[in-house]
């Protein structure tokens, strides 16, 4: 008995790491969605004055950031790609938007 319990931890942590995290990333998602909304208009209006010229901006540069943390999301796919992690992340997630 004490085998299997011994092989079935670590899938019981992952599974319970999953849906804790997935409901804490739901909920903070939930809290600051309105936030992001606004930030997104601010942003396409700006990207929108910058290409008729109204203000000047640097698109290369602004290019090479988001390239740059295109790689921070890069490190964290080993983690991203555990099934049991994933599985249970996911409704811990919805979880978190629909009761945060």
């Amino acid at each position: 008995m004490s085998e299997s319990l011994e092989s079935i931890t670590p899938l019981l942590y992952s599974v319970g790491v999953g849906i804790i995290g997935g409901f804490l990333v739901g909920y903070i998602v939930k809290k600051i969605l309105n936030l992001a909304i606004i930030l997104g208009v601010f942003t396409l209006g700006i990207f929108y004055l910058g290409q008729i010229n109204v203000i000047n901006l640097n698109f290369e540069e602004i290019t090479a950031s988001i390239s740059s943390f295109e790689n921070v999301i890069q490190t964290f796919t080993p983690l991203i790609t555990s099934i049991p992690f994933v599985g249970s992340f996911f409704p811990g997630f919805l979880g978190g938007l629909r009761y945060g």
